[in-house]
């Protein structure tokens, strides 16, 4: 009897084990699709080669190199794309079939999120000097590790909280944010305008006003002619006399210029 109920305990430890696992392993996201050189790294695991398909769990890790990217979708249809030079880790997410919650941690690089219109409030991405509070809603995150965080919002509204002692700001679609540090208030501005801030390259910057390739490839202006060389001196045995005079006889002959 004794042993017959040590199996039975067993069996149920057994198996709840088994059930951990599989719920800790769940995948929440999906590989889309891989540019050049992408990588993850599940927990516990050596790091991986990204494939498209491949499933993705909570605190597993992705990495790009240079003019690479990951494109991930979530259980909930919303969607990340890690660009160039980037590193995140998936630390936790959570969808119990009507919303999401959990907490993404973008350490640095260039990332492009977007919730395609699902109710997914509460999640949030953290940087190393930020916490980004999602809103239905489409925006660029810059990373440029411990230094800076800009965030430009495509549409929606976006409300990023320094990890210290500033003050939070909510900016919506066609603004952007700049968080220089943890312990400074976070700024609003216009698209863009904080983007050299963050470190990340600006593609489509254009140069200031009144600059645009003053400096480049400017043309040498012409040389000025040289003067006319004055006419010599009349010979008076050639019948030179009037109007064989030089110039100084017209300025004489002129009337005087009436400045009253």
């Amino acid at each position: 009897m004794k042993r017959q109920l040590a199996y039975q305990v067993c069996y149920v430890i057994a198996a709840v084990a088994a059930f951990g696992g599989a719920a800790r392993a769940a995948g929440i996201a999906t590989v889309t699709d891989v540019v050049n050189d992408g990588y993850r790294q599940p927990p516990g695991h050596e790091e991986l080669v990204a494939k498209r398909a491949d499933e993705l769990v909570q605190d597993e890790a992705l990495r790009t190199d240079d003019e690479s990217s990951i494109q991930v979708e979530f259980v909930d249809g919303s969607q990340l794309s890690v660009e160039s030079d980037s590193e995140l880790v998936l630390s936790d997410y959570v969808f119990d079939g009507t919303a999401s919650q959990g907490l993404i941690n973008l350490n640095d690089g260039l990332f492009h999120f977007t919730s395609n219109g699902k109710p997914d409030q509460g999640v949030k991405l953290r940087t190393p000097v930020a916490t980004i509070g999602v809103r239905g809603t489409e925006f660029l995150v810059h990373v440029d590790g411990d230094d800076a965080t800009v965030i430009d919002v495509l549409s929606g509204a976006v409300e990023a909280k320094p990890n210290g002692a500033g003050k939070s700001v909510v900016c919506v679609g066609g603004q952007s944010i700049l968080v220089a540090g943890a312990d400074l208030d976070a700024q609003c501005g216009d698209l863009g305008s904080f983007s050299s801030a963050s470190g990340a390259p600006d593609r489509d910057r254009r140069p200031e006003p009144g600059h645009a390739g003053q400096d480049r490839d400017r043309p040498e202006p012409p040389e000025k002619p040289e003067p006319p060389a004055p006419d010599p001196d009349p010979d008076p045995d050639d019948g030179g006399g009037e109007g064989s005079g030089s110039g100084s006889t017209m300025l004489i002959e002129e009337e005087p210029f009436d400045l009253g």
